[in-house]
């Protein structure tokens, strides 16, 4: 985890928790806890003179984003860098909801599954994180906020490949692996959720909704860019 925090501020957890941490598991199953986020993230968007209410949704979809984002981006450096994925249950992760992006995140793991290959790495990274940690972020969300399974799904896989990518880019010599690891990923559930560019750059079928926001432009992985 050390190391991977070297590949930039999402790959980066804390060793200590103080004051205002909350666990994964809270977040996924306390509703309450995940409404202040979003009322948060729609103050910060909202920030500025003039500057109208974000829709529910836009609020929703970017708030999902974020903790995603936050929670993959360390995981998936460690195995790129080291063939080892952390594992912990969702009680072991806490986040600091305050702030922008990347909030403070803090991983406490019980041990590591060795990950050599991407063929490897995919199936544990659904076993271990998607499954239990990811998947009720976004069906507690979808509770509390109405919004699109299929925007959610996007989420997933543009916070994967967005991983990925600023991991390649901090460390050019990742690049092979964490295109094999997104092949990996995007020939499996998420197949639906997203595509290789001929350059190989990877765009969503899905868009996250940040376009809706008063000045805002569409994201590099955006299925609206593709159709202008």
């Amino acid at each position: 985890m050390a190391a991977a925090a070297a590949l930039g501020p999402f790959f980066r957890v804390d060793e200590r928790l103080g004051q205002g941490w909350t666990s994964w598991a809270a977040l996924n199953a306390d509703g309450e806890v995940l409404r202040r986020r979003a009322a948060e993230v729609r103050a910060v968007l909202a920030a500025g003179p003039g500057r109208p209410a974000p829709e529910p949704a836009v609020v929703a979809s970017l708030t999902h984003l974020g903790l995603v984002a936050r929670l993959v981006s360390p995981l998936l450096g460690a195995a790129l860098l080291h063939g080892l994925l952390p594992v912990a249950p969702v009680e072991h992760v806490y986040v600091r909801l305050a702030g922008a992006n990347p909030l403070p995140l803090a991983l406490l793991p019980s041990s590591a599954a060795v990950v050599g290959s991407p063929a490897e790495l995919v199936p544990a990274f659904h076993r271990f994180w998607l499954t239990p940690a990811v998947e009720p972020l976004t069906l507690a969300l979808r509770a509390s906020i109405p919004i699109s399974r299929q925007v959610l799904d996007g989420n997933v896989t543009s916070a994967v490949a967005g991983a990925l990518r600023m991991a390649a880019t901090a460390r050019p010599g990742l690049t092979s692996r964490a295109g094999e690891v997104l092949d990996e990923l995007l020939s499996g559930p998420f197949a639906e959720a997203g595509h290789r560019r001929d350059d190989g750059s990877y765009v969503r079928r899905s868009c996250c909704l940040l376009y809706r926001l008063p000045g805002a432009r569409t994201c590099g992985d955006c299925v609206l860019g593709e159709r202008r």
